[in-house]
């Protein structure tokens, strides 16, 4: 589900919420590959025999791999959410959060690349650009 979907079908707070959440997990997940790749590391031995070298040097690969994934993961959704958090305070009344104006209302003919939010306070519309 992309941004625009996300914030449309859960509302902006619970989408933020559950943006940092999951940025947390996969930067629990990129501790946990380092961990991982440090164990392969401690374990690879050339005196054992080549299928455990192999083995250990697969876990090490597998290590580094999951440790770039989940640091691009992490990087990527931490941005998006700071750039669209960035952009949730009402230009005029400066009330941070806002709810989405469904796609009907948008003015945009299609799908719209942009979200339109609207204030609960003041009713003031502004567009979000979700991508930073």
């Amino acid at each position: 589900m992309g941004t625009i979907e996300g914030i449309r079908k859960h509302g902006f707070r619970k989408w933020y919420e559950r943006q940092l959440i999951e940025s947390h997990a996969w930067l629990v997940t990129l501790l946990l590959a380092v961990l991982m790749m440090a164990a392969g590391l401690e374990a690879l031995s050339f005196r054992d025999g080549p299928l455990e070298v192999l083995f250990d040097a697969a876990i090490v690969a597998g290590g580094a791999a999951l440790s770039w994934v989940a640091w691009r993961r992490y990087a990527t959704t931490m941005l998006v959410a700071e750039h669209v958090g960035h952009q949730a305070v009402c230009p005029l009344c400066e009330r941070y959060g806002f709810r989405a104006v469904p796609p009907a209302e948008d003015g945009a003919h299609g799908t719209p690349m942009r979200l339109l939010a609207a204030c609960a306070r003041c009713g003031h519309r502004w567009p979000i650009d979700p991508v930073p």
